[in-house]
């Protein structure tokens, strides 16, 4: 579901199976947490936002994606297993349906759509494992600074962007919305973000890769 570059041969490929435009509103889930997965969507606009619901009123938001022509729903098409994460409209958005069938023979006739496939998987696994883990072992102070220097040098094509509101942002970070405003508050003491329209942005980038890889040597 997290990649981002499929080729563009494969989903202009996809593409010519597929049937009807829809349109779905701002707020509607697109394909939900734990329900099984009978068709590949492939969003020609708009922007979805991902998010994990483990049952006990606490949940992770990882984000949120600009879709243009953006193929969802391959992972769990690969594995016949239920969809991994809640995909919700941000705004309203335009999706086509393809039948999995038409996924499954494409890859097994052209070797070089399944290896593209596999290691943009395995590229986009790696990435958020690295991210997951930095969560569970490293402070809250640590992955805010990380997040916010990684979005300030644009490692990355595939990030998924932040969200507007001081609650969805502590959700990402999978912490209260008190302790995210408190480290976010010490950040910006230390000299080491601002606060803008648009986010957090580093007030010294050098800065605050010192304090970030400070926390490699504690």
């Amino acid at each position: 579901m997290f990649d981002y570059h499929f080729s563009k041969s494969l989903v202009d490929q996809l593409l010519s199976y597929a049937g009807n435009s829809y349109t779905l509103k701002k707020g509607r889930i697109l394909f939900e947490q734990g329900e099984p997965l009978s068709k590949l969507i492939v969003v020609r606009s708009g922007t979805v936002s991902f998010s994990y619901d483990v049952g006990n009123g606490r949940r992770l938001l990882l984000g949120q994606l600009d879709c243009s022509n953006t193929l969802l729903g391959e992972v769990e098409a690969l594995n016949d297993r239920p969809c991994i994460y809640s995909v919700t409209a941000q705004c309203d958005l335009v999706y086509n349906l393809v039948e999995l069938k038409y996924w499954r023979e494409m890859l097994q006739k052209q070797p070089e759509l399944a290896l593209h496939t596999a290691k943009s998987i395995a590229e986009k696994f790696i990435e958020n494992q690295q991210i997951n883990l930095n969560k569970l072992l490293l402070p809250l102070s640590f992955n805010i600074a990380k997040d916010c220097l990684a979005r300030f040098q644009d490692e990355t094509v595939t990030m998924l962007r932040p969200y507007p509101t001081v609650s969805a942002e502590a959700e990402r970070f999978a912490t209260t919305e008190r302790a995210y405003r408190r480290v976010v508050s010490d950040l910006v003491e230390q000299g080491l973000v601002q606060r803008t329209e648009q986010g957090l942005k580093p007030l010294d980038e050098d800065k605050l890769e010192d304090f970030i890889e400070g926390f490699a040597s504690r």
